[in-house]
């Protein structure tokens, strides 16, 4: 693990403006608690924007306790939903701004089950500028669980491992920042990532442009040497039979 500039924070803790009930199968969730007042959103649920299964969306200008967020978006692919692409959980905001006459500080989770496996591998990476924020600080983590448990039912709820994480202190009106990391897994089977967001941010301060990832490509297994003899024993008897049809 290794730590870099990022930024990504308040915006996730837009995610709880709309309540709803927990669905009944494991799916895309997101939980925050924003200066003590805790909100969450579920996957096509009623807070939710985006009818698409996979994409937790919420509307502009959602105030949670001073903070106002716009263009609030998860996303979740490489599960039952979204068969056959890459495992990714993604959070992304265009705006987050601290409305208050204090700092505020909020911690959000957003989680998903189910992504397909064996993976051997994870990379994570986040950006976004802050503007007018001096004296904000940020923590990111990103989790992954090869026991596949939902996360995100709470804004502490993170099953797993810690992979990565980064911390930083905003010491400029203008400050942009940008995170990656790469390292080994061990996914055997269907598993769980899970994404936390905890900050402090100023009064009047704004976090722009904010991104999110965790991805981990599902490996294809390589035929083992039987297999791949039985197979040429298979295409050798196909070339005798047609050769036999030519004569």
């Amino acid at each position: 693990m290794a730590s870099r500039h990022l930024a990504f924070l308040p915006a996730l803790a837009v995610v709880g403006l709309a309540l709803g009930p927990s669905p009944a199968r494991a799916a895309l969730q997101l939980f925050a608690d924003v200066g003590g007042t805790t909100f969450s959103c579920f996957d096509n649920q009623a807070c939710d924007t985006n009818p698409t299964t996979g994409v937790l969306s919420l509307g502009n200008a959602v105030n949670i306790n001073g903070v106002v967020v716009n263009g609030s978006i998860q996303t979740s692919t490489g599960n039952p939903a979204t068969p056959g692409l890459v495992n990714v959980l993604n959070s992304s905001a265009l705006t987050v701004t601290n409305t208050n006459a204090t700092s505020t500080s909020a911690t959000v989770a957003i989680s998903d089950t189910d992504f397909t496996g064996p993976a051997n591998s994870y990379s994570t990476s986040g950006s976004g500028t802050f503007q007018d924020a001096v004296g904000s600080l940020i923590t990111l983590n990103w989790f992954n669980d090869a026991n596949n448990a939902q996360g995100a039912d709470s804004a502490t709820d993170t099953p797993g491992t810690l992979v990565d994480t980064f911390t930083y202190n905003v010491t400029r009106v203008a400050d942009s920042f940008a995170h990656s990391e790469t390292g080994a897994a061990s996914d055997p089977g269907a598993f769980s990532m899970t994404l936390q967001f905890l900050y402090t941010l100023t009064p009047g301060g704004q976090l722009l442009s904010r991104g999110m990832t965790e991805l981990k490509p599902r490996v294809v297994p390589v035929p083992e040497p039987a297999s791949l003899s039985l197979m040429g024993v298979g295409l050798l008897a196909l070339g005798l039979m047609a050769r036999r049809r030519m004569v």
